[in-house]
Parts: structure tokens; sequence; C-alpha cells
């Protein structure tokens, strides 16, 4: 393929990631709250693209660099559906706990006053909150597919044109 096309195809993934990780910091409503699901910022962080040809034919993958941080940038983008009943369905309580440590949230009791967080505490509404995942689920922000759409509209005819060009010095080429 011609290196003008792969350069704007480069460009265009670059763009797509960090459009992404701009969408990851928007706070947004989910079930009539205003939520910011950044915490650490280990998943914006790790967002990359791979673009690789095959039979002359472009493929970008939109992904993260580390299995880790994979499971969880599904359940970011696509949420998580619930299971009603099903203990064994629930989120692992201790990346619940790390969460609840790394965005620093005040406890409450069940008065609604707050609590100090201790181990105890945190690994209690750790468990709490894992058990309301388990059941009612976690809706998707599609940070990467928003990212992709966005982008395409500002990029699409630069890389049709790219393209047609590619193919025509190719046919040139060939025809020689």
């Amino acid at each position: 393929m011609a290196n003008e096309f792969e350069d704007l195809l480069n460009e265009y993934a670059a763009a797509v990631v960090e459009r992404a990780k701009s969408n990851l910091r928007i706070k947004r409503r989910v079930r009539g709250k205003v939520v910011n699901r950044f915490a650490s910022g280990n998943l914006s962080r790790s967002l990359v693209y791979k673009l690789k040809f095959r039979y002359n034919k472009p493929t970008i993958d939109f992904t993260v660099n580390s299995d880790l941080t994979g499971k969880y940038a599904d359940v970011i983008e696509d949420g998580r559906r619930p299971y009603p009943g099903q203990p064994n369905k629930r989120p692992p309580v201790k990346a619940i706990e790390e969460w609840i440590k790394i965005k620093k949230l005040k406890l409450r009791n069940n008065q609604g006053q707050f609590i100090k967080s201790t181990d105890d505490t945190i690994r209690a509404a750790a468990l709490r909150i894992a058990i309301s995942i388990g059941e009612r689920g976690i809706e998707g922000i599609h940070y990467y597919q928003d990212a992709v759409n966005d982008t395409w509209d500002e990029y699409k005819e630069q890389l049709i044109t790219a393209y047609v060009k590619g193919v025509e010095q190719r046919f040139l080429l060939n025809k020689r």
C-alpha cells in the first residue's frame, strides 16, 4: 500500500486513541447520577492501536497493552449484564477494594452517617458494591466506539482519497 495511506491510517488511529482517552475522563449521567469512570488512569494510559496489513488490506485493532487491563476495558466499554440471584457471578471484591482506595470514597453507615475507612469497612463496602453490580449490572460508556465514530467523520474523505490514490499507483506499476 502507499506510504501516504499508511501514514494517514496511523494519524487516524492515534486520533481515535486520544479521543477515547478524552471520553474516559468525561463525566456522564448513568441511572440518574453523574458519574466519572476515571479512577487511577491505568485504563487511559494503556489504550493503544495496532495497524496491520494482510493481503494489502489494512486492519486497525483498538485495544489495550495488557491482559490485566483488557478485562476491565471490556467492562467499561460494553458494560456488564446483571446476574440476579447468582452470587458466583459477582465481580472480584479485591478489585473493588482497590478502586475504593484509589477514589478515596467516603463510606457511610446504614443511617447515612460518614464512617471511618478501615480495612474492614472498605471490605464490607466492596462486598456490598460487588453484590449490587452482580444483581444490577453496569452500563457501558462506549468510549472506544464513540471515538471511532466521531473521528471517522473527520478522516473519511482523506482516507478514501489516499486509498484510491494508492490503488491507482499500484495498478500503474503493475501495468508496466
